[in-house]
């Protein structure tokens, strides 16, 4: 399911961020009961694409983000929006407006009360200026 698979990419770059950029998601996989090869794929590929380009991602939201400097930002949102920009921008094969609605349903479920909100702005920024359709 992709929905799993999209959290799990998710959670596993949160997990980075507290050991020492550790991309690993053999674990994480496995707890979530991830097991068609389709799904392990994705995440395998997210999380490449997301190594490959965390400067650039990083940069990106550091960009947007009017309201808060990327350290402010809270660790949640940030791999929320660090997920689906490497799902935009990168892997390219599920159109942008479900990996919005999907990164804003996250950070309903796992963020602040107005976190939506927040994720929803800067991912509306990077497909605006990244031109994608």
């Amino acid at each position: 399911m992709r929905k799993l698979a999209r959290e799990t990419a998710f959670k596993v770059i949160y997990k980075s961020f507290f050991l020492d950029d550790n991309l690993e998601a053999d674990e994480i996989l496995e707890e979530e009961g991830i097991s068609e090869q389709q799904d392990i794929d994705f995440v395998s590929k997210i999380i490449e694409e997301y190594k490959n380009n965390k400067d650039s991602i990083i940069q990106s939201i550091g960009s947007k983000s009017k309201s808060f400097s990327l350290d402010r930002i809270y660790k949640i949102d940030l791999a929320i929006l660090c997920e689906a920009i490497t799902e935009i921008l990168y892997y390219k094969k599920t159109p942008y407006k479900i990996v919005i609605n999907e990164a804003v349903e996250m950070a309903k479920k796992y963020s602040t009360e107005k976190s939506y909100a927040y994720v929803n702005g800067i991912l509306k920024s990077v497909v605006e200026e990244g031109n994608v359709v």
